[in-house]
């Protein structure tokens, strides 16, 4: 058990040496600290979500059981494209059971909100029209499923009633959610192109501080220490940094988890308790982390001699070869190229086999180009040569550097699946969403059962910038066929036609004959004389005017024609809420469900993408520091031989300036062209605003970087720094 020994003494060495060892064991502590952080919380989403959906279940209506103790209906209310989610109750028996964190339930006139319906509602008057009932109380997080919903339950109007069903209580079971493939897809790239360089910065993180260990463990072997011997003292010393930085991570992740109440992105967001990490993932963390730095510090051991006099490379630096580089580019996009020309972007969308050969040509793509950053630096570094001394010692620097172009090909991943992931959800939520409206002016009304049809009207008109009210009605026939009543102004609109008078008819497809004799609404109706058409609705479409049976059904829409911007409809539904909460504005609550699903795919992208770009930042600073801790002799021989100091900051400034540009000139490109690849032409759009992003993005993290290394710098450029033993 004498590898165990030696093992103990590596970590001695780490905790117990001078303090230059102790500013190497905090840099490399903090570095990986902050990696176990983000791993945690990548650990805590699973969980988190089912925690979400608990509690979601635990407050979803339970219908049927034995005895039926609650009315109840559901209301949805669209606002400034944000939706609001309630239920209208009624108790049928003493013993009924009042919502998930609610007292007790409301009676009619009375309201209890989310915290922030809530606020809302304080600081919006058209909002708080909608809901004209009196606040008795706000939902606690037991009812919430995240801390800003927007829910409400309110007691049900003796107008409702007809429209409300009948439920045994709450925890009803609820239909799992289902995401198209493409969605599926997409969060298993994203997530994946996040955690690929989160674990190269941890890698990274473990390597701070390793040419000042070289030298320690080169005086341990001046006294009689083999080779095994000084690479598990290596592995000691490594492992004590590890594993003080797991602890840092587990401390800082339980002291950022009272933070998750305030946060909360384009609508994903969690309590507090929901952030526990999954306890296998946990223990995986634990036991790889600590793990991984061990094995990086051994393998660095094998190219690099650590003798007597001091360490040497035992091996020649490898050649970095380009061929299988471009070849990974290569076979993704060609793998990319022909999905593209075999399918079209709805069958990505709806194909399992097809998203996932789409996500491996995409992965091979990223894969490539995070391999062609570290040759491309090299090849830069040992092809230019510069005429000034700032630019010639930053690049003989970035021969003999691995760390930087490592961390930075995470960051082009980063960039480049952030580009592609973009371009891609947002062509998705055209194709998901509803077709373009080529009339913004026209506005349709869903419309329930019982919804007193007069009253709405009365209110809508009342409403500034109404041009014309069309009721719509749709009505249930003995046979397979759709027929449709409304005005002829509509009808105008939708056919085109101008004929149109009291009692004409259009069909659209296959229909009965005129004069075939029907059962519409329980009565006997008889078809009229009508004219066939190519364009508008499939059914039979009738004129108001002339026909009592099909006028003495309900309207189950009403088309407002009104003002085109958005405004107009937040004031439309305003008075609709007045009269009718469960009237529905089709396109807004349409929209509103694509645009949550659409933003929290993309708050997902851009939130990991900020956090372990930011994690980049601070691994090349540290690196950077680092690299000038370890050469700080060679900087104080060439300030003593009259290199001007600002050459030497300059320098250190193009040091991270040219693996960066070079990393941004890649990423946008790549992502761009690869998303190019997958998506028609005609809906391609390239977003400006992310571009100028990435580019100001990269200047942040060259003039972070440098900016961190002066401290360093101008400690290394004094005279005590050309002492030696």
């Amino acid at each position: 058990m004498r590898w165990v020994a030696d093992l103990v003494l590596g970590v001695r060495l780490a905790v117990g040496g001078s303090r230059t060892s102790w500013a190497r064991l905090a840099l490399t502590a903090a570095g990986v600290g902050l990696g176990v952080t983000v791993l945690l919380l990548a650990a805590s989403i699973g969980p988190a979500r089912e925690a979400k959906s608990q509690r979601v279940q635990d407050a979803a209506l339970a219908f049927g059981g034995d005895r039926a103790t609650l009315t109840a209906r559901q209301v949805t209310v669209t606002w400034q494209g944000r939706t609001i989610s309630g239920v209208e109750l009624a108790a049928t028996t003493p013993d009924a059971p009042a919502p998930p964190g609610v007292g007790r339930i409301p009676e009619p006139g009375e309201l209890v909100v989310s915290p922030e319906l809530f606020d809302l509602m304080l600081s919006d008057d058209a909002l708080r029209a909608r809901f004209p009932e009196s606040v008795i109380g706000v939902i606690a997080d037991a009812g919430l499923p995240r801390p800003r919903s927007l829910l409400f339950y309110a007691g049900l109007p003796p107008a409702n009633e007809a429209d409300a069903v009948p439920a045994a209580g709450f925890g009803g079971e609820l239909p799992p959610a289902t995401l198209l493939p493409v969605y599926r897809l997409l969060m298993v790239a994203a997530i994946s192109a996040l955690l690929v360089p989160l674990g190269i910065f941890v890698l990274v993180a473990t390597r701070l501080g390793a040419t000042g260990r070289a030298q320690r463990l080169a005086a341990i072997r001046l006294v009689g220490a083999s080779r095994t011997q000084v690479r598990w003292m290596a592995g000691g010393e490594t492992l004590t940094g590890a594993v003080l930085g797991l602890l840092v991570g587990v401390a800082l992740f339980f002291a950022a988890r009272p933070l998750a109440r305030f946060i909360e992105v384009e609508g994903v967001g969690f309590f507090p308790t929901d952030l526990l990490p999954d306890p296998w993932l946990g223990a995986l963390i634990a036991v790889g982390v600590p793990v991984v730095a061990v094995l990086s510090a051994l393998l660095a051991l094998r190219t690099e001699e650590v003798g007597p006099l001091g360490p040497h490379r035992t091996t020649e630096i490898p050649v970095r070869r380009a061929w299988w580089r471009f070849t990974l580019i290569g076979v993704g996009a060609a793998v990319v190229v022909v999905l593209a020309a075999t399918g079209s972007f709805w069958q990505f969308m709806s194909d399992t086999r097809l998203a996932l050969g789409l996500g491996l040509g995409i992965a091979l793509v990223l894969a490539g180009t995070a391999a062609v950053l570290p040759w491309l630096v090299a090849k830069v570094a040992h092809g230019a040569e510069p005429d000034d001394v700032a630019r010639l010692l930053a690049l003989r620097t970035l021969r003999f550097d691995d760390g930087t172009p490592r961390v930075l090909s995470g960051v082009v991943v980063v960039l480049a699946g952030s580009l592609t992931l973009q371009v891609l959800l947002g062509v998705a939520a055209q194709f998901t969403a509803a077709p373009p409206n080529e009339t913004p002016d026209r506005w349709v009304l869903q419309l329930d059962r019982h919804t007193p049809v007069r009253s709405l009207e009365e209110a809508i008109t009342l409403t500034g910038g109404v041009r014309r009210i069309s009721e719509v009605r749709t009505h249930l026939t003995d046979r397979v066929t759709f027929i449709t009543s409304t005005d002829c102004a509509e009808i105008a609109e939708r056919l085109g036609v101008a004929d149109c008078a009291p009692g004409s008819a259009y069909l659209r497809g296959p229909g009965p004959a005129p004069g075939t004799k029907l059962t519409v609404n329980g009565r006997e109706w008889t078809v009229p004389r009508y004219r066939t058409t190519d364009v508008g609705p499939r059914g039979l479409l009738v004129a108001d005017g002339a026909d009592p049976v099909l006028a003495s059904a309900t309207p189950t829409e009403l088309v407002v024609r009104g003002d085109p911007d958005e405004s107009f409809a937040d004031r439309l539904l305003s008075a609709t809420g007045r009269v009718d909460r469960g009237v529905t504005l089709h396109r807004a609550q349409f929209q509103a469900g694509q645009v949550e699903l659409f933003r929290s795919l993309r708050s997902g992208v851009i939130g990991g993408s900020v956090l372990l770009t930011l994690l980049a930042v601070i691994g090349l600073a540290a690196a950077a520091v680092d690299q000038v801790v370890e050469r700080r002799r060679p900087t104080a021989v060439l300030a003593a031989n009259g290199v001007p100091h600002r050459v030497l900051a300059a320098s250190a400034l193009w040091q991270s300036a040219i693996p960066t540009a070079l990393g941004t000139t890649l990423a946008i490109p790549t992502g761009l062209g690869t998303a190019w690849l997958v998506v028609p032409a005609e809906r391609f759009r390239v977003d400006w605003g992310e571009i100028a992003t990435t580019v100001v993005a990269a200047a942040v993290i060259v003039l972070v970087v440098s900016l961190c290394t002066v401290p360093a710098l101008r400690s290394a450029v004094r005279p005590t720094g050309l002492r030696t033993e």
